[in-house]
């Protein structure tokens, strides 16, 4: 390992590297934020075991449960078991900006992935992130929902999410509002909690109950984009809904026509690339470099190639 040349947050010998350390990195830790209820984090944990074991790196994943204690516990046992790299997820701005630099102080490269801090690598000592350009993709469901479902001025949608206070749910919620200003519409962020898909539907349709003037549903995360059309039809309305994130029922739904689209976030890659990065970086001294994940739009035309793989890598 080439500790040296990440210790102090600095790659201060990258013009000595002579290829670095041929020695394979013992493992990597990826440590998720999240609940192992959330199907969403299955992808990722392919991604990432997949990236194991084509590398030949034993890759530990771990879950937070929803906690910023607990996940700056997670990395700390990571750094004391000598850990050649750390993926995480930095759903909290500020709640991990210690750890992580006392990571990159201990020469251990760090890579964010699926949430970042909200000011990038400004908030936050990491080296690079692997997600999405949430904000990028809000915009773009925004005006997918206005042109497939005709929302007009005056309309009032309803924006569920698990966490409203993550970076995700906030950069998504700005490019949905973006969107439906432009025609005068509006969008209301609600949180649903990431319990589980029962949860989530009970709390979404009770919004709808309670509020039946609402036009649409663009639910900003993969739980209430799948229980939107269970909600609508729970709530006895007949709105359109679209989202983000893929699982095979939120495919289905597409090609039922109970969903208009979602927007595929690839956390295979989110996975994949974390753990490719952070071993080259360990073995080699290779910079990470940050890599949008995409902002792919699935509806009726595409949503059949990817049911074959909804629930494994997509």
């Amino acid at each position: 390992m080439n500790r040296s040349l990440f210790a102090g947050g600095a790659l201060a010998a990258l013009g000595a590297f002579g290829g670095g350390s041929a020695a394979l990195a013992d493992s990597i830790d990826m440590i998720i934020y999240g609940t192992t209820g959330n199907p969403f984090w299955a992808k990722v944990v392919a991604g990432a075991e997949e990236a194991g074991e084509d590398i030949g790196v034993e890759v530990n994943i771990q879950f937070a449960a929803d906690d910023p204690v607990q996940q700056n516990t997670l990395v700390e046992a990571a750094m004391a078991r000598g850990t050649a790299g750390i993926g995480l997820v930095l759903n909290v701005d500020d709640a991990y900006d210690g750890i992580v630099s006392d990571a990159r102080d201990a020469g251990i490269p760090v890579v964010s992935f699926n949430v970042d801090d909200s000011e990038g690598a400004d908030g936050n000592g990491r080296m690079a992130f692997v997600g999405q350009d949430f904000e990028v993709a809000g915009y773009a469901i925004g005006q997918t929902m206005i042109m497939e479902a005709g929302i007009v001025e005056g309309d009032g949608l309803v924006c569920p999410v698990e966490h409203p206070d993550a970076t995700y749910a906030i950069d998504r919620g700005a490019g949905v509002i973006r969107a439906l200003e432009e025609v005068g519409a509006t969008c209301e962020v609600i949180g649903t909690g990431a319990i589980g898909l029962e949860d989530t539907l009970t709390k979404l349709t009770q919004y709808l109950i309670a509020n039946p003037d609402t036009k649409g549903v663009i639910g900003l995360g993969g739980l209430p984009t799948e229980v939107a059309p269970d909600a609508i039809e729970e709530a006895g309305m007949d709105i359109p809904a679209a989202g983000f994130d893929l699982s095979k029922a939120i495919i289905q739904n597409i090609l039922d026509g109970r969903t208009i689209a979602t927007v595929d976030q690839q956390p295979f890659y989110q996975g994949y690339l974390t753990v490719v990065q952070l071993h080259f970086a360990d073995t080699y001294g290779l910079v990470p470099m940050t890599v949008n994940t995409g902002a792919a739009i699935i509806d009726q035309s595409n949503a059949q190639v990817v049911l074959d793989f909804a629930d494994t890598v997509r």
